[in-house]
């Protein structure tokens, strides 16, 4: 009894975790874009509900004006880095993504986001 007891709380602690890890990040990127900052949208696994233990966090950032998903890795990586020591349990990757790309969702990953994704 004890054991699944325990076991509960572990799956609890984790849940809040990831919650509090998703608001970090939500608040790293605010820092780091200001007002082009328009949210955050989970999608993948997790989003489903589908996720188990090992399941990263998919997260797209939605930014205002043109942006190059690619010139963005960097300054992403640096905001969000410490919380990836932080949260050693749980692996994240974050996208940039203008948010009339995302709106239009014409490539795959983006028509799936907005499909399923869930707004944090």
């Amino acid at each position: 009894m004890l054991l699944c007891k325990r076991k509960h709380e572990t799956r609890r602690a984790k849940t809040m975790t990831q919650n509090e890890l998703i608001q970090k990040i939500k608040e790293r990127l605010q820092e780091l874009y200001g007002a082009r900052f328009r949210g955050l949208v989970l999608y993948g696994s997790v989003a489903r509900g589908e996720a188990d233990d090992d399941s990263d966090l998919d997260l797209l950032c939605l930014l205002e004006g043109p942006v190059d998903t690619v010139k963005e890795i960097r300054p992403i990586t640096s905001a969000t880095y410490p919380l990836q020591l932080k949260y050693l349990d749980r692996m994240f990757d974050i996208k940039a993504v203008s948010i009339e790309e995302f709106e239009k969702a014409v490539i795959p990953l983006l028509i799936e986001a907005r499909k399923e994704g869930v707004p944090v």
